[in-house]
């Protein structure tokens, strides 16, 4: 989730699967036991869940004493533990993606799979739709480009290759097939479905190297100085391919105030 390269849908699909494994892992839990079990035997840890006494309220005549039904420390561990664990980070994981959810779904026009897959009459209204959301950046051609590019790749690729064609690879494609001038609104719709981050995990981290940078040593360093260097922190990748000996070099040449008579 934190790639650089890492696209909208890849993430969507990448946490779709994350969901379903944590759904099956919440009826595998007398495995999970087992299999912890073996791994403790295997390393020499102690495997044993803490026992304390049982404590009830006082019970009155017509009361059905419910608290008993948790008197084992195997099923109290996974009421009161694994299920409210499992259980939040499910929830967690649908509340907090809930918009990359809404955005791929307003983008999927665009993934190749579904567009080869709907109808004529299916794309001109979910274009129509896309038109008005992004009315700005999106012209009425839309709607024709998407009807001839459906055409094209179902003529050009076979079934099996366009349901693991991404939206990366369909830019990738109207690109080496030198189609931009043709399709345009297709090509800028998907110009802006790839440069929507999927998280700001990037930028966060960037940030948080200023408490590094800004240290009691470098209290006093100017605005100037204190964003050049965090942009050299934030592209580190280029920055490392930079010679620093030869701009040290290029630096004291143009300071050097001796002249070289011997040249």
């Amino acid at each position: 989730m934190q790639s650089v390269n890492l696209s909208l849908q890849k993430a969507s699909t990448q946490l779709e699967s994350a969901i379903l494994i944590i759904e099956k892992l919440r009826d595998q839990y007398d495995q999970i036991i087992k299999d912890s079990r073996e791994l403790c035997m295997k390393w020499n840890i102690p495997f044993k869940l803490s026992e304390t006494r049982q404590r009830y309220a006082k019970k009155y005549f017509d009361e059905v004493d419910s608290d008993r039904r948790l008197t084992t420390t195997d099923d109290n561990f996974r009421v009161t533990i694994f299920y409210p664990v499992v259980d939040t980070t499910l929830l967690q994981l649908r509340v907090r993606f809930k918009g990359m959810k809404t955005v791929c779904n307003d983008f999927i026009i665009l993934m190749p799979e579904i567009l080869t897959s709907m109808s004529d009459e299916l794309i001109v209204k979910s274009s129509y739709d896309f038109i008005n959301k992004y009315k700005e950046d999106i012209s009425s051609d839309f709607t024709r480009q998407l009807i001839i590019i459906k055409g094209y790749l179902s003529s050009k690729f076979q079934t099996n290759y366009l349901k693991n064609m991404t939206i990366h690879d369909l830019a990738d494609t109207i690109v080496k097939e030198e189609l931009t001038s043709i399709f345009p609104d297709v090509f800028i719709g998907i110009i802006i479905f790839l440069t929507i981050p999927v998280t700001s995990v990037s930028a966060e981290r960037s940030f948080s190297k200023l408490k590094l940078i800004k240290n009691y040593l470098r209290n006093s360093i100017g605005q100037e100085r204190l964003s050049s260097i965090a942009l050299l922190n934030i592209e580190r990748q280029q920055t490392n391919d930079i010679n620093i000996e030869n701009i040290i070099d290029n630096f004291a040449n143009k300071k050097a105030r001796k002249m070289n008579f011997l040249k």
